[in-house]
């Protein structure tokens, strides 16, 4: 294989794992948000505070229910 089809093969196959780990983690992002707003809802719906927190700048956020 001459340089060039090796640039290319290479070049494909990061952009495959770059798509596949966006894909990942839109999918951890879109049941995280379902996951924390059920929490959220049911918190307010019984009178509680609903707190929302992030450890980490890449990390998902968390829900929680703070008792009045």
């Amino acid at each position: 294989m001459n340089k060039n089809k090796i640039n290319v093969l290479a070049a494909i196959m990061v952009t495959i794992i770059i798509l596949t780990v966006g894909v990942v983690r839109f999918t951890q992002i879109k049941s995280n948000y379902q996951a924390n707003k059920l929490i959220l809802e049911s918190c307010v719906d019984n009178g509680g505070t609903a707190v929302v927190g992030q450890k980490h700048f890449w990390s998902l956020t968390s829900a929680a229910c703070e008792e009045n």
